[in-house]
């Protein structure tokens, strides 16, 4: 009895510490595994991180890679450089037009010199830009073409200097300017009416024979040669570069010898298009004279110059670039 008494013992002690065994390694298993776990996670947040790193400098780097290019500029995105260029470096006038511009969009009027009281060589137009449709007396000028096209920048009619495209694109790249430009640009409207001009446009007219709607400098690349022929007409005067020139008068005084370059100047409509004829003294309009009208093309301001059977000679745009772009094309509301 004795002995049977032992053995129970023995073998209860036996499955007791294989109980114990079992239980301490089930409870050493899961915490292995959870060590594994927190383990591969950390180095799966380590991985997302670089590669999140690896994307924000790659964003960051093709960020800095737009740059703005002064060669072949189109004009929305150099009137937007320019007022970027000139808020920052004169601020004034010229930086209410660029905030207000953010907000709404950046408008360009193209204005004549003796409408703004500006004082120049500079025969081109002036252009205004704004934000807000009104006079914002932020005003610039151009001359030359290309990436060294000169630009003058006023305020009012005070003349704050001069510079060049290219000068004006480098500034914007090294200041990181690059994404306000194109917002800008991607609204800018040109040759719009801005409320406040219209007292100095009539002042102006009012003296004048030429109606003001002809007034101003207009250039075409129609010259077969990709040459560009510059027109000014005044309140009381027409040249063309490419030969004409004619002071004119209000009436036909049939004094042909008055004035080898006098002439009168009279309304006709050609094909539904209202023409000013511009004919010598002692003449009658016709054969000989020459027809300018104030009309749209492209959504663009234009002078179309044409014979008296309205056969157009050229179109005349407000600036060299557009007349660049437009060269010798045909437009279908026009007779050729």
């Amino acid at each position: 009895m004795k002995r049977k008494l032992t053995v129970l013992v023995a073998i209860s002690a036996a499955l007791t510490l294989a109980g114990c065994s079992q239980t301490s390694q089930g409870n050493s298993q899961p915490q292995q595994s959870k060590t594994s776990k927190v383990s591969k996670n950390n180095s799966n947040t380590s991985s997302s991180s670089e590669s999140g790193s690896k994307n924000n400098n790659q964003n960051s780097n093709d960020n800095n890679s737009t740059k703005l290019s002064a060669e072949n500029m189109d004009y929305k995105t150099t009137a937007s450089a320019i007022t970027v260029y000139a808020a920052q470096k004169y601020g004034d006038s010229w930086e209410i037009a660029m905030n207000a511009a953010k907000s709404n969009n950046l408008g360009v009027a193209f204005r004549t010199k003796s409408a703004t009281g500006i004082s120049s060589d500079n025969n081109g137009y002036v252009y205004e830009v704004s934000g807000t449709g009104k006079s914002s007396n932020a005003r610039y000028m151009l001359k030359g073409d290309g990436a060294g096209k000169e630009v003058t920048i006023f305020i009012k009619q005070r003349n704050l200097g001069t510079t060049t495209l290219n000068e004006i694109v480098k500034y914007i790249n090294d200041n990181n300017d690059v994404k306000t430009v194109q917002d800008l640009a991607k609204n800018a409207q040109l040759d719009v009416k801005l409320e406040g001009n219209e007292d100095s446009n009539q002042a102006s007219s009012s003296e004048s024979v030429i109606p003001s709607e002809l007034q101003g400098t207009w250039y075409t690349a129609d010259t077969g040669n990709g040459n560009i022929d510059t027109l000014t007409v005044s309140g009381d005067k027409i040249n063309d570069e490419a030969g004409f020139s004619m002071n004119v008068k209000k009436e036909n005084t049939d004094k042909a010898d008055l004035d080898s370059l006098s002439g009168y100047m009279k309304q006709t409509t050609i094909n539904g298009i209202k023409f000013y004829s511009f004919t010598n003294m002692g003449q009658e309009p016709g054969q000989g004279s020459t027809y300018l009208a104030r009309h749209t093309e492209n959504g663009q301001e234009v002078i179309v110059s044409a014979n008296s059977k309205g056969t157009t000679n050229a179109v005349y745009w407000k600036s060299k670039d557009l007349a660049k772009q437009n060269a010798n094309k045909q437009f279908s509301d026009l007779k050729y």
